[in-house]
């Protein structure tokens, strides 16, 4: 399998990718044939492209995040892991693994940042608001007038709570409608950098945020989901090459994580729930313990990520 990639891969290609890297696909390969059918396990480079040498790059961070994710779970659980479990047939879900007596399931989506990263690139002033904001059209309105007549836009950067709220109903279609105390299905999300782990953060516990009560929609649509988790793995793959202080980009332990519990959840799974918290490596007591000035409550998560880990010298992020 390894022989077939497309030396102008721009990921795994040998013209681009970094040794590390490329090593690491192997070992996923190699880990997960442990595991996985024959069938499976030849699919795997169909959803890496790997023999392209132009892909789809939305496509294949999907794939990368999720492999990750259940290159993790799939070495360190064995024979209690199953892959594209399907837990609610036809559909399956990435992932589940069974421990301390409790099954959890996991789906991993990846949002598609293009749009994000466009306004990131681009020479001008940038604007973006955690949750939602009544105000902020008519804010964003005055301030483009006032800027534009400097010579530089204002420009806005795309809200994506609605796809969260799409990730969390796609992800409760995939449960299955029985509801076991030990049975908890998980929802994770892979972000970008710590700015935008800040702002899908938002999107749960903001203004109008989805596991809030003033949710801005029905949390009965996505009541099966009952914990989501916020991953930097997209960041950690996407354009890796350019992130030097970034490795290990295939192990999941490695990754910045944090843990919501979903309030409309169906049932309390407490006791299955806490075990999640130890099992999923994550900073989610850390950052909710973190001080910070009600102003920058907000921002609670950046700022333990600059101060706390990236002055530290430990690199969860570039």
């Amino acid at each position: 399998m390894i022989n077939s990639i497309n030396p102008k891969h721009p990921y795994v290609g040998k013209q681009h990718a970094k040794v590390e890297y490329l090593e690491s696909v192997k070992l996923l390969i190699d880990t997960l044939s442990l595991h996985l059918t024959k069938s499976e396990i030849r699919d795997i480079p169909k959803k890496l492209q790997i023999t392209k040498s132009s892909i789809n790059e939305a496509q294949y961070l999907q794939a990368a995040c999720e492999l990750t994710v259940c290159l993790y779970f799939a070495d360190k659980y064995g024979g209690n892991f199953i892959y594209e479990d399907k837990v609610n047939p036809p559909k399956d879900v990435d992932c589940s693994f069974i421990d301390n007596n409790s099954k959890y399931n996991i789906e991993v989506k990846c949002a598609d940042f293009s749009v994000v990263d466009n306004v990131k690139n681009d020479d001008c002033f940038k604007m973006s608001a955690l949750g939602r904001m009544p105000e902020y059209r008519g804010v964003v309105s005055n301030l483009q007038e006032i800027f534009n007549d400097s010579g530089k836009q204002l420009k806005t950067y795309k809200h994506l709570d609605n796809r969260m709220k799409d990730f969390l109903i796609s992800a409760h279609g995939k449960f299955s409608d029985e509801n076991y105390g030990d049975v908890v299905n998980v929802l994770l999300v892979c972000c970008d950098d710590a700015m935008d782990m800040t702002k899908w953060t938002s999107y749960l516990t903001g203004l109008q945020g989805l596991f809030t009560k003033d949710s801005f929609h029905s949390q009965v649509s996505f009541n099966k989901v009952d914990v989501v988790i916020l991953s930097n793995l997209y960041h950690r793959h996407a354009k890796y090459q350019e992130k030097e202080n970034i490795t290990n980009n295939w192990d999941f332990a490695s990754s910045f994580n944090i843990l919501f519990c979903n309030p409309g959840r169906k049932s309390n799974k407490k006791k299955a729930i806490e075990h999640l918290y130890d099992i999923i490596p994550n900073f989610s007591k850390e950052v909710m313990n973190y001080p910070a000035a009600y102003e920058l409550e907000a921002l609670k998560l950046a700022t333990f990520v600059n101060k706390e880990l990236k002055a530290k010298n430990q690199h969860y992020f570039n």
